[in-house]
């Protein structure tokens, strides 16, 4: 059943997030070209402010899915009633919170754009509507984590899936007619709230003891046990936000809001291949959290490593494809010669997109077993690395300081997480899992590198070619890795997963 709902759940939060590349690139492209990289610009500024302010959210969503899994388990209805009674009163409480918050920033938000063309007024509405599009969906969302822990994520996926298609479109019809792009915010918030009130609905058909207990208390342990993980989850959630929202605020502010636009195209095609992964992820993380139950942590430490090698295959083709091609496509086939970024910046791109992607197993284990405290700690210290690289290095290198100190965090995260998920969780030594990351490593430079000297070689600026070059970025590396694990463990053990997955 954990193989049924974990296939069902990955197939359709892929599906989900391929079909969003799709009509993302169309939507992001119309933006670009109808209103301009300044408004692109606008967009990832605001989009990093509102979700620094959703900091008053962060780790209770996380604290209570932890402990929804074993309720869930033991199909406890009276705990899995409280628990959601808690988190619904929570958001009730985050939405008010970052309303305030909103409204303090609104008169000053215009400070956060460098050398813009927009007027005060015009800022001042696009912020307010992004504020409130945030605040709408705490007051009607919340319910979607039962689905999450209950391993029914497909169904979110489904859902989130229309309300993007449906914001995505009405990107590109309103913009290419009307160019007015308020009225696109404005439909954007009705199509949410929409399908957030069918999410709240279909919750309390599936789930009907959550209306009969809507008002059952938590016992006071609970609480505690609850309120001491949301402490160390803010923290961690919060450095979180810092790490992976400062880099288009730092560049707006040390250098401009094109350049924001500019490198926001880049982001969103590193950021869509990461978010499959992530989706991936997602729909394997309850199925974990249901195995790590059990307490069987040889098993445990053997499921790592399978996951580990799995994120290595798909790390290493997505940092050889995003290498070779992602020039290509955005100066050939998608916005032109114009939005084009320097070499230096596309190497610091995928670098980061690489050491994320194989990090998420870790990541996986850490939030399945409840290690918040330790993850506070770490968070703390990636944020202030990624802080004082960024700021350093921005004044001499521009974007790719920025983004060096992005990578820096990335590897303290993954180094850090190593030590405490294997020694405070599993008591092994981590040297044998530490020289599979290193080999892993090691071997996606040397197939990155080689594979870029081939295709730059044979690339000629047409369609033709540029299809020509994606089979070999799926090609390559995929054979060169079979053919290096072919008589490993792990790689059998991938291929009876596809079997039993057949």
């Amino acid at each position: 059943m954990r193989l049924k709902n974990a296939f069902r759940n990955s197939f359709f939060s892929i599906l989900s997030q391929i079909v969003l590349i799709i009509v993302g690139f169309f939507s992001q492209r119309v933006m670009n070209l109808r209103m301009g990289e300044e408004l692109v610009g606008m967009n990832g500024v605001f989009s990093n402010v509102i979700a620094i302010l959703s900091v008053s959210e962060l780790g209770i969503s996380t604290a209570v899915v932890y402990h929804l899994y074993k309720a869930l388990a033991e199909k406890d209805e009276g705990e899995i009633a409280a628990l959601m009674n808690l988190y619904r009163k929570a958001y009730y409480i985050f939405a008010v919170a970052i309303t305030a918050l909103g409204i303090a920033v609104l008169p000053v938000v215009h400070y956060f754009l460098k050398e813009n063309s927009f007027t005060l007024g015009y800022i001042r509405i696009v912020f307010f509507l992004w504020l409130a599009r945030t605040v709408l969906s705490y007051l009607l969302s919340y319910r979607r984590s039962i689905l999450i822990a209950d391993q029914k994520e497909y169904i979110v996926s489904i859902v989130t899936l229309t309300a993007n298609v449906l914001n995505y479109l009405s990107v590109i019809i309103i913009l290419e007619l009307i160019q007015n792009y308020i009225l696109v915010l404005l439909i954007n918030i009705f199509v949410e709230a929409v399908l957030n009130i069918w999410i709240s609905c279909y919750v309390n058909r599936t789930y009907p003891f959550l209306k009969k207990m809507y008002k059952k208390p938590l016992p006071k342990q609970t609480i505690s046990k609850i309120t001491g993980d949301i402490k160390n989850i803010f923290v961690m959630r919060f450095a979180a936000k810092i790490l992976l929202s400062t880099d288009n605020l730092i560049i707006s502010g040390f250098i401009n809001v094109a350049t924001v636009g500019l490198y926001s195209n880049y982001c969103l095609i590193t950021n869509s291949v990461v978010n499959v992964l992530v989706a991936l992820s997602n729909a394997i993380q309850p199925s974990v959290g249901n195995m790590f139950i059990e307490g069987d942590n040889e098993k445990n430490y053997r499921v790592l490593r399978q996951l580990t090698f799995l994120f290595f295959l798909l790390a290493v083709f997505a940092a050889v494809s995003l290498f070779s091609l992602i020039t290509p496509f955005v100066t050939d086939l998608w916005l032109g010669e114009k939005y084009r970024l320097d070499m230096f910046i596309i190497m610091w791109l995928v670098m980061n997109c690489f050491i994320q992607i194989l990090g998420m197993p870790l990541s996986i284990m850490m939030g399945v077993t409840g290690l918040f405290q330790k993850e506070r700690n770490l968070s703390a210290i990636a944020a202030a690395a990624n802080l004082l690289v960024s700021l350093t290095l921005v004044k001499f290198f521009g974007v790719s300081g920025v983004l060096a100190g992005t990578f820096v965090s990335y590897v303290i995260q993954l180094l850090f997480r190593i030590r405490v998920f294997f020694y405070k969780y599993l008591k092994m030594d981590c040297k044998k899992y530490t020289m599979d990351l290193t080999q892993y490593c090691v071997l996606s430079v040397l197939e990155i590198t080689g594979i870029y000297f081939i295709t730059a070689n044979i690339y000629q600026q047409n369609i033709l070619s540029f299809f020509g070059v994606a089979f070999l970025c799926v090609l390559l590396p995929n054979l060169f890795n079979s053919l290096i694990y072919l008589k490993s463990w792990r790689f059998k053990s991938i291929l009876s997963l596809i079997k039993n997955i057949k």
